[in-house]
């Protein structure tokens, strides 16, 4: 798989975020993000979310849709406030007096980095002060294998397999059709034979990067877009 995959400027965006509301956004206690302008297309939107004063992205969600929020004469209440976790009295302080309506990001696939993305990655010096759109290479995650494992619903342990009498690798194995690494007819869960679309091994200079020790675990690359 090729490492540099440039991302359409069309759906793609990086969002600057407070600690605060992510933590709500992966709680899924807010479902809605408030902005004062929105992309002027349809989507769905891909939303790298920047932590404010981290220095980092730290995750990501999908904008399938938005909801206009008119500010005249008043905002009403309902689904602006519930969703937000902001009350009528804050998003009108936010509104201001343009008379402009509000625009509210519905949140969904909420996904947090393994790995934090430092905002160099992304080739940026500074993060927007709202949102803008992205487009540049594909920044994927970091994380080790077995962190992988958890996730990709290929691993099994053929120790505890009722239908399996072994157990090679000891106990790392992989049921992916695709997988070519194998002891004694069972696919092994490794780094360098990981057959997924969407992942390769992480090499000592990608670890750099992120600020890992490439010694400290058997990492790989995750990219967003791939396919289980």
């Amino acid at each position: 798989m090729d490492k540099k995959q440039r991302l359409s400027e069309s759906d793609t965006i990086i969002l600057s975020l407070h600690d605060r509301w992510w933590g709500k956004v992966l709680a899924g206690e807010k479902p809605l993000e408030i902005r004062k302008t929105r992309p002027a297309g349809k989507g769905p939107y891909r939303v790298l979310v920047y932590v404010t004063g981290t220095g980092e992205i730290k995750g990501e969600f999908v904008c399938k849709d938005f909801l206009k929020i008119p500010t005249i004469p008043e905002i009403k209440d309902g689904e602006a406030q519930k969703g937000s976790c902001l009350t009528g009295q804050q998003l009108k302080e936010y509104a201001g007096e343009s008379g402009k309506p509000l625009w509210g990001w519905y949140v969904s696939q909420v996904k947090e980095y393994y790995t934090p993305h430092k905002l160099s990655l992304y080739g940026l010096k500074r993060p927007p002060q709202s949102w803008q759109y992205y487009r540049g290479e594909e920044v994927p995650d970091v994380m080790t294998i077995n962190q992988l494992a958890n996730i990709c619903g290929y691993f099994f342990n053929a120790e505890f397999d009722p239908d399996s009498e072994l157990s090679p690798n000891n106990g790392y194995n992989c049921r992916h059709e695709g997988q070519q690494e194998k002891d004694g007819g069972v696919g092994c869960c490794c780094q360098w034979s990981c057959p997924l679309e969407n992942v390769i091994p992480a090499d000592e200079e990608d670890c750099e990067k992120y600020g890992l020790d490439y010694e400290d675990g058997e990492f790989v690359l995750v990219y967003g877009k791939g396919k289980w």
